[in-house]
């Protein structure tokens, strides 16, 4: 409920924002222009209940950051957040002048405050022009930092990012030199004679609107303090009772406060973790697995329940910006911190779950022979030059590094959820790899007594996709009958003698052919029935 209203009212404000400076641009062709958008944005923001609407999103959403500010128990946070607060916070200082000497003034005096004066008193008092400035990057950075962090993972946001970009910039450059145009037209010759009369004729009114800018200030970081004290006094409370102890695979145990959030704890505790919504539970990247604790915790919020359901995730799995700590855990980090939205709601997620990929395995064929011909440290370096070769074309062909086994790995294809592109990246993929063999051989041939050779097998159908292996060197990596099969085709490219055999299956999804190549059926432990698989005579005979 609290994140809803944070959105609504935020709305709510950035509507009001956006079209106040799109009017303010208007001075770029004429006054009669911005006098004209003037009179419909009054018409409709003036009227009872978009007044009343717009004043209290003003109010709820200060409060709700006053709220935000206090219930946070560390101040550590990414860049971005921070910034956000910070900004959020400044506003209201920067405000209160504007607000009294438009909307409040006209009001308690009765008139109505045209544009022209507006923008000639603005230009009249010192550093005028300045606090305006100053106050429309503050409000509109704010606001696009929370827009942009809202549709972020939106894929028709991204898909119109530098469409939105350009928006962003050019909004408030058109604004303010709408301001500035008409300041400078405007001028101020005449301003003194018409204060002094407003005041002549209003001197109450006048007296009263004077004190109550500072009267607003004050009484408003009167309650900023309060809400850092409130906050500073919980956080003693919290610290009184025996710290949690929290188990990470990578930092191992250490302590964090009764209360905190796991994110929280985290960040205070200098551990990186993926978190793009900013702790809201609006996605799944802080996602982690509790390995042990799990009964002593809170239950699952309705927020949290509804991300969790999208992903499809086990009981055991919960979202660190959600889980109050209550008792000492064990967790394991489902998402590396470098990922990010990458991973969001990702088809089959990566809490094991049954998925549709393409598996490629490469060895390297006479591994042993070459350990045996040179000293270890030359036999290390040539294994890293083949790696790193094989790990770029992985880069390149979005494949996944999903295993390890001394002179070979497995990758994964298709894990974005689309199955035929999965199978056709991986038999480029395939190519890939033994061209950038070909060039290491050449590059290496006077370190080499004879040329490297490799054999890849490439399989595809369902499989158990998720994070698997120690709690303390968790990798994304699958299993199931369609990884044997993959590896079971790999190791008929030796009784073969060829370097590349596709399961039939693939190359059909892929829907390339290949000249020169030949069908056969193999065995594979396990399965009653026979593979179909098609032996690659010349895999660098076609391109694709």
């Amino acid at each position: 409920m609290i994140g809803k209203l944070r959105l609504v009212t935020g709305l709510v404000l950035a509507s009001f924002v956006i079209l106040h400076l799109s009017n303010h641009a208007l001075g770029l062709v004429s006054l009669a222009w911005v006098d004209g958008g003037s009179a419909v944005f009054i018409s409709f923001w003036h009227h009872p209940f978009p007044s009343l609407l717009l004043a209290a999103s003003f109010l709820t959403h200060g409060l709700l950051a006053l709220r935000s500010l206090y219930k946070r128990t560390t101040l550590k946070m990414p860049l971005w957040e921070g910034l956000q607060l910070l900004l959020g916070l400044s506003i209201i200082p920067l405000l209160i002048a504007h607000v009294i000497g438009t909307r409040l003034s006209s009001e308690l005096l009765g008139f109505e405050l045209k544009y022209e004066t507006t923008v000639g008193i603005l230009w009249a008092i010192d550093n005028g022009v300045l606090k305006q400035t100053t106050l429309l990057l503050v409000v509109w950075l704010h606001l696009m930092i929370g827009l942009h962090y809202w549709q972020r993972l939106n894929t028709g946001y991204q898909r119109w990012l530098p469409f939105w970009q350009l928006l962003a910039s050019l909004l408030p450059i058109l604004s303010l030199l709408g301001f500035y145009r008409l300041g400078y037209q405007i001028g101020a010759t005449d301003l003194a004679a018409r204060s002094a009369a407003l005041i002549e004729q209003n001197p109450t009114e006048m007296v009263l609107l004077g004190g109550l800018e500072q009267q607003i200030l004050t009484g408003y970081l009167v309650l900023l303090i309060a809400t850092l004290l409130a906050r500073q006094l919980r956080h003693l409370f919290n610290t009184k009772g025996s710290a949690i102890i929290i188990n990470h695979p990578l930092r191992g145990a250490f302590t964090a406060r009764r209360g905190q959030t796991l994110l929280e704890a985290l960040r205070e505790a200098g551990i990186a973790h993926s978190s793009v919504c900013g702790g809201r539970a609006r996605c799944t990247t802080c996602r982690v697995r509790v390995v042990q604790g799990q009964q002593q915790l809170e239950p699952v919020s309705s927020a949290e329940r509804d991300a969790l359901k999208g992903i499809k995730a086990e009981a055991d799995v919960r979202l660190a910006c959600q889980l109050v700590l209550t008792d000492n855990l064990s967790i394991v980090p489902l998402i590396p911190p470098e990922m990010g939205g990458a991973y969001v709601r990702k088809p089959g997620g990566v809490e094991g779950q049954e998925q549709r990929v393409t598996v490629l395995f490469i060895d390297l064929r006479g591994s042993t022979r070459l350990a045996e011909q040179r000293l270890p440290y030359d036999v290390v370096f040539i294994l890293n030059q083949f790696f790193a070769e094989m790990a770029e074309v992985l880069r390149q062909t979005d494949g996944h590094y999903a295993q390890f086994n001394g002179d070979g790995l497995m990758a994964l294809y298709g894990l974005d959820g689309n199955y035929v592109e999965g199978c056709r990246k991986a038999i480029i993929g395939a190519q890939k790899m033994l061209q950038r063999l070909e060039q290491l051989n050449q590059k290496m041939g006077s370190e080499l007594q004879q040329p490297l050779k490799v054999g890849i097998g490439i399989h595809s159908g369902e499989a158990i996709v998720g994070t698997m292996g120690p709690p303390e060197s968790p990798i994304l990596s699958a299993i199931g009958d369609t990884i044997n099969s993959a590896a079971r085709i790999e190791s008929e490219t030796k009784k073969e003698s060829v370097s590349l055999i596709i399961s039939k299956q693939t190359l059909d999804s892929a829907g390339f052919t290949w000249p020169q190549s030949k069908s056969k059926q193999i065995e594979i432990r396990g399965r009653s029935q026979l593979l179909d698989v098609v032996i690659i005579r010349d895999p660098l005979a076609v391109s694709f």
